[in-house]
């Protein structure tokens, strides 16, 4: 018989806050923030804001009029910002990715159409990804999250604490590898492909530490965790698409709906994302930017 999965009614609470409205969206995840100008936050509404983030692992801040420009600021409020491998950026703005899917295309592929937390490969993946919608579909086009702190509190004690030993191995070999094509059908977005990926290649720990919360969390994802270190392919994809299976599993989800003028920020420390592609033949234009995290570090045996 299948797992029956489930979270509690009091995991996914707002706290009250003079800055803005916040209206949690899921009992996994996930939160609406109205009664905010992010171009005029002040310092301890900025605070709050970050709290708010902590609290709910994604927020979809709405009703915002931003430009490239003060996207970029925004983005500086929380942070340094990442690199951005695999995909060009904007000339004039080399932290700023459009991701922009035309109507006309002839096929229905999407950047990053798969469940994964952003450039978990690097050393030090970002800590936050930051996607504003300026010309969105009026249906289709939402983006999936999940909770990846359930997923790893799922587990029974016992699988915890083997792979608290464990270090997944991650690579952008399926994605951007010489032999990764699926993105070829990007045709409004400039993919960059490696010749050899061998040098962003990184084993970081199955379960780790987050920085600001404290909490384990799961850190694995299924575009870029292609194995485990010291196991074979044999014995490691098993324990991987068991995991991955927990944390897809729907009452670890939200589901966001984009409205134009919509900021999302989540935190790949703790989430996965996945937009979807129910859109072919409408147009969808976003800007994303990321913050630089820190080193993964393991998580502690409870």
């Amino acid at each position: 018989m299948p797992e029956f999965f489930y979270t509690h009614a009091g995991n996914n609470q707002a706290r009250p806050s003079e800055h803005f409205t916040v209206t949690p969206v899921a009992g996994s995840l996930g939160a609406d923030i109205h009664d905010i100008d992010l171009n005029n936050l002040s310092e301890r509404g900025q605070i709050a804001l970050r709290q708010a983030l902590m609290d709910h692992g994604v927020l979809f801040i709405r009703d915002q009029q931003l430009s490239v420009e003060q996207l970029e600021a925004v983005t500086q409020r929380f942070g340094e910002f990442g690199t951005e491998p695999y995909v060009k950026p904007m000339p004039e703005h080399p932290h700023v990715v459009h991701v922009v899917k035309e109507a006309s295309e002839q096929t229905p592929v999407v950047f990053g159409g798969a469940w994964h937390s952003d450039w978990s490969f690097q050393e030090k993946p970002p800590a936050f990804t930051l996607l504003y919608g300026k010309d969105v579909p009026l249906t289709g086009g939402d983006t999936l999250f999940n909770n990846m702190y359930l997923a790893c509190e799922w587990l029974s004690d016992t699988l915890r604490k083997t792979l608290h030993g464990l270090d997944g191995i991650h690579s952008p070999e399926f994605g951007y590898g010489p032999n990764a094509k699926h993105n070829a059908g990007l045709e409004s977005m400039k993919i960059v492909y490696g010749e050899n990926v061998d040098d962003n290649v990184r084993s970081h720990p199955l379960i780790t530490r987050h920085p600001e919360t404290g909490r384990n969390v799961l850190f694995a994802n299924p575009v870029y965790t292609l194995g485990i270190s010291g196991m074979k392919a044999e014995e490691s994809r098993p324990i991987l698409d068991y995991l991955y299976s927990v944390a897809l599993a729907p009452a670890f989800t939200c589901r966001m709906r984009w409205t134009p003028g919509t900021l999302a920020i989540w935190d790949n420390r703790c989430v996965w994302h996945q937009p979807v592609s129910d859109y072919f033949g409408a147009r969808r234009e976003m800007y994303r930017t990321t913050v630089v995290g820190e080193k993964p570090t393991r998580g502690s045996i409870a």
